[in-house]
């Protein structure tokens, strides 16, 4: 009955791992769209608060994120407060 057990085990393995992987490298429904109407571009506040970009770059805060959003047209989402 053991070796019956074994394709279970694995295939059940292969389930968490894809899960695991698929929330370090996929989109996460906790990313948040940067709020870029309340700021007024193209100059933004000199304040130093983080935050990572889903394209994987650290901006000193949202508004220079959404000045990015601006100048390339790419659709970058908020990942977490704080650097990259």
């Amino acid at each position: 009955m053991a070796p019956s057990m074994l394709p279970l085990a694995l295939l059940l393995l292969a389930g968490d791992l894809a899960a695991s992987l698929n929330s370090q490298f996929g989109q996460p429904s906790e990313y948040r769209t940067p709020d870029c109407n309340q700021y007024k571009l193209p100059g933004c506040p000199r304040d130093f608060n983080p935050v990572c970009g889903s394209d994987m770059s650290t901006y000193p805060n949202e508004c220079t994120l959404c000045m990015k959003i601006r100048e390339d047209g790419h659709d970058i989402k908020i990942i977490h407060s704080g650097p990259c």
